[in-house]
């Protein structure tokens, strides 16, 4: 795709709907409102733009970048992210419901006020993310990175965490109530929560 072409076709139209995006390569981008249906986005570096109250519905997107965007606001439905950069992203107050997140990277992303109900986040890295005051509603984690993240005042009852790496993670007593985990993780919680084990 030209550059700027994404830009031109984004805030020419009102609805960006069943386009194919590939090999788009912007940043700073200010496109607040957008709303996206029926798309596929490939191969696509769009970072430090601001996407705040955008709507995204029936998307893919694969091999892209977002790093350092916000989508404060935003919302997502039926989207799919493969082998995705979302570093360091704001979605704060966001809404995410039938997602799928595999293989990507989500370090220090910002999860705070958001809504979460049929996501499934496989093989991802969530290091030193903040996932703090969300609500989490039929979510699965499978062999995801949660090393030094916080998810303080999110409520993790038959969250299942087994599979998953949570050392240092931020929580407290009411969070990890009826939390699923394995024996090493249970003493690590424990540990984490001021509890002596002799």
């Amino acid at each position: 795709m030209k550059e700027n072409e994404f830009y031109t076709i984004c805030s020419k139209l009102e609805e960006i709907e069943n386009y194919e995006f590939k090999d788009v390569n912007e940043n700073d981008l200010e496109l607040k409102n957008l709303d996206v249906s029926k798309c596929e986005f490939k191969n696509c570096r769009i970072i430090d733009s601001d996407f705040e109250n955008a709507n995204f519905s029936d998307i893919k997107f694969e091999n892209c970048d977002f790093s350092n965007s916000k989508f404060v606001g935003a919302s997502f439905v039926r989207v799919t992210f493969k082998n995705c950069k979302l570093i360091g992203c704001d979605f704060t107050e966001s809404s995410l419901y039938d997602i799928k997140i595999e293989e990507s990277n989500l370090k220090y992303i910002n999860l705070n006020l958001s809504v979460f109900k049929n996501v499934i986040i496989n093989k991802s890295d969530l290091q030193d993310s903040s996932i703090s005051e969300t609500k989490l509603k039929n979510v699965k984690f499978k062999e995801d990175n949660f090393v030094n993240s916080q998810l303080f005042k999110t409520n993790l009852n038959k969250i299942d965490f087994t599979t998953c790496d949570i050392n240092g993670i931020v929580v407290s007593i009411e969070d990890v109530k009826g939390m699923v985990v394995n024996e090493i993780q249970a003493i690590q919680l424990s540990k984490l929560l001021g509890v002596v084990i002799k």
